[in-house]
């Protein structure tokens, strides 16, 4: 997933789509509520407000391509 950027991060998050984050303690999901009162997106087990949406996704991506985790979208089965 070394492709994935902030932008394609925040629309696949916002559409409803589950990120999976694998580190080396184990791994979490993220995801976004835009529709939720109040509007949530929950990360690293924590809920943050929407607004939040922008440092978060930046934050993955560094941390990404940096090799501090891996990351997969989980699929509908």
């Amino acid at each position: 997933m070394a492709d994935l950027n902030v932008d394609e991060l925040k629309r696949r998050l916002n559409e409803g789509d589950y990120l999976e984050i694998t580190t080396s303690g184990g791994a979490y999901e993220v995801w976004a509520e835009p529709y939720a009162n109040p509007p949530a997106i929950f990360f690293e087990g924590e809920k943050y407000g929407i607004s939040e949406l922008d440092r978060i996704a930046q934050q993955i991506v560094e941390e990404m391509r940096r090799g501090e985790f891996r990351c997969r979208w989980i699929e509908d089965d």
